[in-house]
């Protein structure tokens, strides 16, 4: 791994979670003709067994800046920190990541995002984050991003 924080892969790697592989998995199945799911088709009675490692940020301005709506809970243990409520921009700026530039590309994209990163805060932790894109509403733009986080057990 390089010195950057974030290592962008076309497919996870092998020591994944395979938690993270059946959530990957269940996206993918949920797309539509290529077009990112959205909250009604991807609820969250279906997302259950991954809610904890899901955070929810929802673009801002177009896509200038992302807010954190939710944290979820196994991402804040594993951070040591709940920034649900922050936004993308906060997390580049106190961890010199590029985080929001990532996610404009998720959002004009419509495609998922895989990273090999580090936790920020527990530099000697590494994870693999996938920014999936979501619409909030059925025939919205995509605007949100599930970010799952899973650390990677290497």
């Amino acid at each position: 791994m390089t010195d950057s924080p974030d290592q962008q892969v076309d497919v996870l790697p092998p020591s994944t979670d395979g938690r993270a592989r059946a959530l990957l998995e269940r996206w993918s199945a949920s797309c539509l003709d290529g077009v990112p799911p959205d909250r009604e088709t991807l609820d969250v009675f279906e997302l259950r067994p991954w809610l904890g490692h899901i955070s929810i940020y929802e673009a801002l301005d177009g896509g200038a800046d992302f807010q954190i709506r939710l944290e979820g809970s196994r991402v804040s243990q594993m951070t040591g920190e709940d920034w649900t409520g922050r936004r993308a921009s906060q997390v580049d700026e106190r961890f010199g990541t590029e985080l929001v530039a990532i996610m404009r590309g998720v959002i004009r994209t419509g495609s998922p995002s895989l990273h090999i990163t580090r936790i920020y805060q527990r530099e000697f932790h590494r994870a693999v984050r996938m920014l999936l894109p979501m619409r909030s509403r059925p025939g919205a733009p995509v605007d949100q991003i599930f970010m799952a986080l899973y650390l990677d057990p290497k």
